[in-house]
């Protein structure tokens, strides 16, 4: 029996949290980041939120579906209308870094994201983030954040039984979904806030949470592995990856064109 997300028990949790104070509940829904993105604009508000128990055709990454048993995970979208539109991937691996870090305070496992929108705990995935914009002109109308995250879920299908967890497989405990994303809600607060204010600090401090940081690791390039090993130095600002390659030239590259491979030689997979 699917076990139905109790908004008013949320509520009360987020306290004065002004993200997710406003929460459009869906029974079902083919996507939440399709349904925000439809909405009609004298509908938005930033920092409002959808919500649902069951997604029926959730997307990630390069076309991937994320996949959710009803009733046992946290699938929704959150909403900003932000002034700038630099910086989004930043905000993107702020927000996956945000909420890998309450995973870890809640299990104590380790977690980590994985390049460029992936959220690994324990070594297994977890979740994932994927962002969208619609433009107005050259200023965003909305950023739709969509996550994707697995809560009490312990069945996975045979293609993801060994590398996809949650936190009741994990740790044999059930838990509580609204007190989560409550939890979740308050760090992405947090970190958007950080980013809207472009603190400088922020890119040194998602950097230290992702797979791979400081090592020398393989890359791919539009699908095409490079040669030779790089050196992985982070993000930026502005949400590009940079790495030093052999020649001690520093390369940069933007999301669409790079992926990370570590020493584990798997090539991050994304939400």
């Amino acid at each position: 029996m699917k076990e139905k997300f109790n908004i008013k028990e949320f509520r009360t949790l987020a306290g004065n949290n002004w993200l997710g104070s406003e929460v459009l509940y869906l029974d079902s829904v083919d996507s939440t980041n399709t349904y925000l993105k439809n909405l009609d604009h004298e509908k938005i508000s930033h920092g409002m939120m959808a919500v649902t128990d069951d997604q029926t055709n959730g997307r990630g990454q390069f076309r991937k579906k994320w996949l959710s048993e009803p009733g046992k995970n946290l699938t929704f979208t959150l909403l900003f209308t932000p002034a700038r539109a630099d910086g989004l991937m930043l905000l993107t691996v702020a927000t996956a870094s945000a909420i890998s870090k309450v995973l870890e305070d809640l299990t104590k496992f380790s977690s980590e994201v994985k390049w460029p929108n992936d959220i690994f705990l324990n070594g297994k995935k977890i979740g994932g983030v994927l962002t969208e914009c619609l433009f107005m002109g050259k200023t965003p109308e909305r950023v739709l954040l969509g996550i994707g995250l697995n809560i009490n879920q312990v069945k996975f299908n045979s293609e993801l039984e060994t590398s996809a967890t949650s936190l009741m497989k994990e740790t044999g405990e059930r838990f509580n979904r609204e007190h989560v994303l409550s939890r979740i809600l308050t760090a992405i607060q947090h970190a958007y806030g950080r980013w809207h204010k472009m603190d400088s600090k922020l890119p040194a401090d998602v950097n230290k949470n992702i797979e791979g940081y400081g090592q020398w690791v393989t890359i791919t390039l539009n699908g095409v592995q490079q040669k030779g090993s790089f050196k992985f130095l982070g993000i930026n600002e502005k949400g590009e990856c940079l790495f030093l390659n052999e020649e001690l030239d520093v390369n940069t590259f933007s999301h669409e064109q790079i992926r990370i491979i570590t020493g584990s030689n798997q090539i991050s997979e994304t939400a």
